[in-house]
């Protein structure tokens, strides 16, 4: 009975969001409008300015309400975990635009004679980012107005190797970008022996702790926890079923 009205209470909730949150900006940022990354996250490709957005639902899908997003300058940002575009004028329909690195397919870059290069790909939209739970896929275009798409496309192949290299050896795609620092022996430490003999002495000071006692409530943020977690399989399931059609 409690889990069928959680399940219930989450897709309340879902639908509630989903009215309310596809304006909202799904990169934090701070009063000055700066990106506040995400745990561990560092940028490591800034454009130049005067770079277009426009996202589409591509041509193929057969969907009722097509969606589209346009905005014709700002910054696109290349992290280790996420392609991220700030509008030069934000509005209350659109603020920012991110997707993670493996999230994009089939990417192209283009001119037509005398315009700017474009780049443009396939992405998968991450749950709760704003974008239709109907549409699987939404296909993303950057128009390079000053240049600059040169760098973008470099930097965004060799971080995909990277990522797909890690995700094959069952690393954390986002992380282990930086070499480790080279071997210092005087930073190494005191000896085996008295190692050993230091964890030797804290084994017996945890043994000596009474155990904890077995907490009868749920941690903070628990019910939160879960009905997040239930509303992104709802939306994952909702754009497989989309995607099949």
């Amino acid at each position: 009975m409690a889990d069928t009205f959680l399940a219930e209470q989450s897709t309340w909730q879902m639908a509630q969001r989903i009215r309310t949150d596809e304006k909202d900006s799904w990169v934090m940022l701070t009063r000055d409008g700066k990106i506040v990354p995400i745990a561990d996250e560092k940028i490591l490709y800034t454009s130049r300015t005067r770079v277009s957005l426009d996202l589409s639902t591509p041509k193929e899908l057969s969907v009722d309400e097509p969606f589209g997003i346009k905005s014709s300058d700002g910054l696109v940002y290349i992290t280790n975990e996420r392609v991220i575009y700030l509008p030069a004028n934000p509005t209350e329909a659109f603020r920012s635009f991110f997707t993670p690195i493996l999230n994009i397919t089939d990417t192209h870059v283009y001119s037509s004679w005398i315009g700017p290069w474009s780049w443009s790909g396939i992405v998968k939209p991450v749950p709760g980012g704003g974008i239709p739970m109907g549409i699987p896929r939404i296909e993303l275009k950057f128009t390079f107005k000053e240049g600059g798409h040169h760098d973008f496309q470099n930097k965004y192949e060799w971080l995909k190797e990277r990522l797909h290299h890690a995700r094959e050896l069952g690393m954390n795609p986002g992380h282990n970008f930086e070499p480790p620092p080279p071997y210092d022996p005087e930073a190494a430490g005191p000896s085996s022996g008295a190692n050993a003999t230091d964890e030797a002495e804290v084994d017996v000071e945890a043994q000596s702790q009474p155990p904890q006692p077995t907490p009868d409530e749920p941690p903070p943020d628990y019910l939160e926890a879960q009905t997040q977690a239930i509303n992104i399989q709802y939306e994952e399931r909702t754009r497989s079923e989309a995607e099949r059609r």
